[in-house]
């Protein structure tokens, strides 16, 4: 038997499959991403650790090669922008992909992935303004010393405190993420019972029409029968007059 295809369901599946084409390339951009952003933050956590193998090895004066803050400070900032592409490529790809419900949760997974790298950033980027402010201290002559170790022990508490509240800021983003995807789980949600209530309206509005059609379609049979029963009645009554 020939198989029929409506015009309605080939436009369905070429629409699907549009979505998929997209949400791949999107992914994959993402992916790319994710990869660049783990390489260079772990090449970036490893400068700042031999850089601090070093200091303590050596004298505390030992003076740093310049190159090491500019490129180091370069790839902050490049790590700043990868992060900021990321999240807007998958603000983007939350919008596009909102009617599904597997693409959304693996959304709200990169964007759990995120947070994460925004934390991992922010602590190495405290550990390098902490070797920017030793070293800025190492230029200065030994007759300042003692105000210099006042000064290195407020920088170092100024620190610690910038440390704590990026750490709190940090906890912060993270509950806020998982309340903009708790939202968004309970929007999806919403929309599938408004979907369900919308058609349930729909079927209580034919109820009253269904229940007139089932009244006529009574109507008519009872009539059907009477007519039916009368005619009978008819003819049994003409048989016996007329034999």
């Amino acid at each position: 038997m020939k198989k029929k295809y409506s015009v309605l369901d080939d436009q369905d599946h070429t629409s699907d499959y549009d979505e998929g084409v997209r949400y791949r390339e999107y992914k994959k951009s993402i992916r790319n991403i994710q990869i660049n952003f783990e390489q260079w933050l772990s090449e970036l956590k490893e400068n700042i650790n031999s850089y601090e193998n070093d200091r303590l090895k050596k004298s505390a004066h030992t003076d740093c090669p310049p190159e090491f803050f500019s490129n180091n400070k370069k790839k902050i900032n490049e790590l700043e922008n990868l992060y900021q592409n990321g999240v807007q490529t998958l603000d983007v790809m939350k919008i596009h992909f909102s009617q599904n419900k597997t693409y959304v949760l693996e959304i709200s997974r990169y964007f759990s992935i995120f947070d994460k790298f925004k934390i991992q950033l922010q602590s190495l980027k405290n550990m390098f303004d902490k070797i920017c402010v030793h070293n800025r201290i190492n230029f200065c002559t030994q007759k300042d010393c003692s105000s210099v170790t006042y000064k290195n022990n407020e920088i170092n508490h100024v620190i610690k405190e910038r440390s704590a509240l990026q750490y709190s800021i940090s906890e912060l983003d993270n509950i806020i993420s998982i309340g903009h995807e708790t939202n968004w789980k309970l929007k999806l949600q919403n929309n599938s019972i408004t979907k369900q209530m919308k058609k349930i309206n729909f079927l209580n509005e034919q109820i009253p029409k269904i229940h007139k059609i089932m009244k006529n379609i009574r109507y008519y049979t009872t009539r059907r029968i009477i007519i039916l029963a009368i005619t009978i009645a008819s003819f049994i009554f003409l048989f016996f007059m007329l034999r």
